[in-house]
């Protein structure tokens, strides 16, 4: 009934555009730059710039064709572990073309599967129960949830899983909260989340904690509305709501039913 938790593989993997869908040149550039700053792979003449330039455009391509589903910070993350020397199985050369490349990412992307196995599972579980449940498994799946979110109440007051019930309590005009309230509560959210974010990736000592970070910054100043923490917000005026009809379980229920 929860939302699942997302490793900050999975944020990488989900929360960006593939490879294969970037027409950005800016983008395009942005990457190739990196892989031979992070390299520091160096020219010293004319005819080697030109000779990079050609395997650029090669290696570019092996990335669009071949690991096109990769994203730009997945691969930047899989080069930033390639240089720190966290695949046992490359020896880290101070070279860049295709082959170098392709086992690169190659290792990342065994990494990445082996690390979120049980996460995609889990997935995957969650979107076939969504998808086959009868109205019976539905009816009976509402009500453990209500039980939920009312133990979660008594025991501490805010339950993380109100936000499943917060439609349907505001369509019903049991909340009322404005525009306003709902912004300023939003942004509190916010910063509390970036510092969690902050929390975590730098605790798992993840590589592109900063890249993760600047994110969630640039969404949250350019407006951008992050799932988790709007849900988050839903469970608490939700809970504030229903923390009022903790006396009897079924007095509670009627509050949403």
């Amino acid at each position: 009934m929860t939302e699942l938790s997302r490793p900050t593989l999975a944020i990488l993997n989900e929360d960006y555009p593939k490879v294969k869908t970037i027409d950005s040149k800016q983008e395009i550039n942005g990457l190739l730059n990196f892989l031979i700053t992070i390299l520091n792979i160096k020219v010293s003449s004319e005819e080697e710039k030109l000779q990079l330039d050609k395997q650029m455009i090669l290696i570019f391509d092996l990335i669009k064709t071949k690991f096109g589903s990769l994203t730009v910070p997945e691969i930047k993350e899989a080069f930033k572990m390639f240089v720190a020397g966290e695949f046992p199985n490359l020896k880290v050369f101070r070279m860049l073309d295709c082959l170098v490349v392709a086992d690169v990412l190659n290792a990342f992307k065994e990494f990445r599967n082996d690390s979120l196995r049980v996460y995609d599972f889990k997935k995957q579980k969650l979107l076939i129960q969504q998808n086959t449940m009868s109205e019976e498994e539905i009816n009976q799946n509402h009500q453990e949830l209500l039980k939920i979110v009312f133990d979660d109440l008594k025991a501490t007051g805010l339950s993380l899983d109100a936000w499943l019930l917060y439609d349907k309590l505001e369509a019903n005009g049991l909340i009322n909260i404005s525009k306003a309230q709902k912004k300023e509560l939003y942004a509190q959210q916010a910063q509390i989340y970036v510092v969690e974010l902050l929390n975590e990736t730098t605790k798992k000592h993840f590589h592109s904690a900063k890249i993760i970070i600047e994110d969630a910054r640039s969404k949250i100043a350019k407006g951008k509305i992050i799932g988790s923490v709007a849900n988050k917000c839903k469970s608490i005026v939700a809970s504030n709501f229903l923390k009022e009809y903790l006396t009897d379980f079924e007095e509670f229920k009627k509050q949403i039913e």
